[in-house]
């Protein structure tokens, strides 16, 4: 059995799985605060997201995730506060060809929103000695690193659902799915997050 704390997400702190697109985070190490952007009205933030295309697709897919929280998710949650609540993960998964991002749609940037499982790979499977868990808010979006193996979404909190918009190149291709998607299963309680 593999369990694993759940820590806050930061840019630091995920970099060896992905990219994080946090908008509070990145303004607050800006030097300069000027809105130069859309005559005045905005702060420009450059590449704040690497994204990755291996696969054959040249043209990336935006799909949408309407992701609900498990009963015993579906709970306020407070950032660095660990409640002690135990989830299963019963699925890894990789996409060997391309990153993708997901970009929460409809809560703040105060609230808990879902959390991000993730693992290195080993031989073509998860590594869980790397396997970490982070929580994060309604306002950062995740981008995996091109082959990170990560757990679906899991969405926390007391809303009935969150959307996310997902950024993917998939080449779509009914006689070769693990060209887009790998899965690697688990028994139930073999690997758990403690939240």
């Amino acid at each position: 059995m593999v369990t694993v704390v759940a820590e806050t997400l930061t840019k630091e702190s995920f970099e060896e799985y992905g990219t994080i697109i946090s908008p509070d985070e990145e303004i607050s190490r800006m030097q300069n605060l000027e809105k130069g952007a859309n005559q005045g009205t905005a702060i420009k933030l450059l590449q704040v997201s690497q994204v990755e295309n291996k696969s054959t697709s040249k043209v990336p897919n935006w799909n949408l995730f309407r992701c609900f929280p498990q009963p015993h998710l579906n709970r306020v949650f407070t950032q660095g506060s660990n409640q002690a609540i135990s989830h299963s993960i019963k699925v890894l998964e990789k996409h060997p060809c391309s990153t993708q991002t997901f970009v929460p749609m409809g809560r703040t940037s105060a609230e808990v929103a879902y959390l991000v499982v993730v693992a290195k790979e080993i031989g073509n499977k998860p590594d869980l000695s790397t396997l970490r868990a982070f929580t994060c808010l309604g306002n950062q979006a995740v981008t995996y690193g091109l082959g990170t193996w990560h757990a679906p979404m899991i969405v926390l909190g007391k809303e009935e659902h969150l959307d996310f918009s997902v950024l993917i190149y998939e080449s779509l291709d009914p006689d070769r799915p693990e060209k887009d998607c790998v899965e690697e299963h688990y028994s139930d309680g073999d690997v758990c997050i403690i939240i």
